[in-house]
């Protein structure tokens, strides 16, 4: 962990959940290869810009303190890198991208999120609670205490197949950079609605995906709380295709 404050000195970096503050996780390949680096500058620029913060370092010095920070690291690592800007301290953080893939048992996290389009730190019910869990494969499903529907994980967006079908949901979450990437691909070969499934319905889906920074495009096999079990992983390997294309055009 690596933080500085807002004259550029060195500074401890504080446990971000239950602070005020912004953040956004990006993904570091091999090599210093960022993946949709411009874009998620804009995500942390708003989100902070949306919290009051008084101090939104611009590109140029964000993208100097992560050079510096990924020059402590092992280049040829794959690394999910988090920074966080709180009021007055910038930190960047690191751990390896151990997730991307995996088949994810999901678990019931009854929470609203008071403004899904911002990430903020200072929600430590949700994000602070993911030590709880085995991250690389559980993740926490945000199950609303008041609708009754599953929005989003704590991680990731939401993917639910049936047949040929996706429904996606759109508001009221997040809209994850990956997703929105990777939407163009899935309207060219599938037919994609929006809307937020129901608890009670949630047996009709043959499969859900989770699709994210840290996750890529991953399975998950089972939502036990709801009785849902996944009935295959056909869709997940044509998904998991499209979402790979993507990231080697985006390298190439």
């Amino acid at each position: 962990m690596h933080a500085w404050t807002t004259s550029g000195n060195p500074v401890e970096h504080p446990d971000p959940w239950g602070l005020h503050g912004a953040f956004t996780t990006l993904r570091k390949l091999p090599g210093k290869q960022f993946l949709f680096l411009n874009e998620h500058f804009k995500r942390i620029s708003h989100s902070a810009s949306q919290l009051g913060l008084p101090w939104i370092p611009g590109e140029e010095e964000l993208r100097a303190r992560l050079d510096e920070f990924i020059s402590s690291t092992d280049p040829q690592s794959d690394q999910l890198v988090r920074i966080c800007l709180f009021e007055e301290i910038l930190g960047l953080s690191a751990r390896p991208a151990n997730s991307d893939g995996n088949p994810v048992e999901g678990w019931l996290l009854s929470y609203r999120r008071p403004d899904p389009a911002i990430k903020c730190t200072a929600e430590k019910k949700l994000y602070g609670c993911l030590s709880e869990l085995e991250v690389e494969k559980e993740d926490w499903v945000i199950h609303d205490p008041k609708d009754k529907d599953l929005r989003e994980t704590a991680t990731s967006n939401l993917i639910f197949v049936e047949g040929n079908n996706l429904l996606i949901p759109e508001k009221r979450v997040l809209l994850g950079i990956t997703l929105q990437k990777l939407l163009p691909l899935l309207s060219s070969e599938f037919f994609v609605r929006r809307g937020i499934p129901e608890d009670q319905n949630i047996s009709q889906f043959d499969e859900i995906l989770l699709c994210g920074t840290g996750r890529g495009l991953a399975p998950m096999t089972a939502l036990s709380e709801l009785g849902w079990t996944s009935r295959g992983t056909e869709i997940f390997s044509r998904i998991r295709s499209l979402y790979e294309n993507l990231i080697q055009s985006h390298c190439a």
